[in-house]
């Protein structure tokens, strides 16, 4: 009886052990492939999960030579022929139309219709080994100047180019706008006010300037103190600001503390840069 149990057992044994060895995959050839982050390992398995992952979206190609752009999609309209080089090394002429690019320190990624796949795809400036203008014919030397030549003329641009040369002045408005519980009508046309006084900016539409201080990010206290800083750090010329601040405060209640309090920062910080006195 002792003996019939083991072979039992035995032969289970057996069953569960050559059940196992055919649910084990057959990896055969072992390929090198990079993944997103530059690193590299290895398997076929792996292989074919990259381009699994590449062929997922019919939307969106991204031979993007993994290299680290912004999250940011600026629009822009370009239509482009251009001989490209992908990531195996296939050149190919391709009629482009751009859509949008973001920005990398290496190279851009560039979003589009690709003519010759008849979709939305991502390529990587990196890969562009000639271009030309369709529009006008001219041949581009160097393609990202000169997708930055054409956006520059668009009102994207402008748009960009606001916050970065007044984004500190722009959220110190908000922010003081904010200490009252929420930045009121009154307060918003203020600010819109402010930037259409601003030489360039005058063209910016209102309902566009209104819905982005209605977005806008408000900045804790902290932020705010570290943007003032910044902007004295700048040489920023803060009487100019004091201008709308001052505004901003004759539509202020005498109890909103916080509002004056962070007026007499900026104050303090003009005088002493370096003081470490807290408002």
């Amino acid at each position: 009886m002792e003996v019939l149990v083991y072979l039992i057992v035995g032969a289970v044994i057996v069953y569960l052990l050559l059940n196992r060895k055919k649910n084990i995959p057959d990896y055969g050839t072992t390929y090198k492939v990079k993944n997103s982050s530059n690193s590299e390992y290895s398997s076929d398995n792996d292989l074919e999960l990259e381009i699994n992952t590449f062929n997922s979206s019919q939307s969106d190609y991204l031979d993007n030579y993994w290299i680290p752009v912004e999250s940011l999609r600026r629009e822009i309209k370009l239509n482009l022929q251009i001989k490209y080089k992908n990531t195996s090394s296939i050149i190919s002429d391709r009629q482009f139309d751009l859509t949008s690019f973001s920005r990398g320190k290496q190279g851009y990624h560039l979003h589009g219709f690709c003519h010759n796949k008849n979709r939305n795809i991502t390529l990587s400036s990196l890969g562009v080994m000639e271009a030309t203008d369709i529009f006008n014919g001219e041949i581009i030397t160097n393609l990202n100047d000169y997708i930055e030549k054409v956006y520059s003329g668009t009102v994207n641009y402008k748009q960009d180019s606001l916050f970065d040369e007044y984004g500190e002045a722009i959220y110190v408005l908000v922010y003081l706008s904010a200490t009252s519980g929420s930045v009121v009508k009154k307060e918003r046309d203020i600010i819109i006010s402010f930037i259409k006084s601003l030489k360039t900016y005058e063209e910016l539409s209102e309902e566009w300037i209104d819905k982005t201080i209605r977005d806008l990010h408000r900045p804790g206290k902290m932020e705010i103190r570290n943007w003032i800083k910044e902007g004295v750090n700048k040489n920023y010329d803060y009487g100019l600001l004091f201008q709308w601040i001052d505004k901003l405060e004759s539509v202020q209640t005498e109890t909103n503390k916080e509002f004056y309090n962070i007026k007499k920062y900026i104050e303090k910080q003009l005088k002493d840069p370096n003081s470490i006195d807290k408002a």
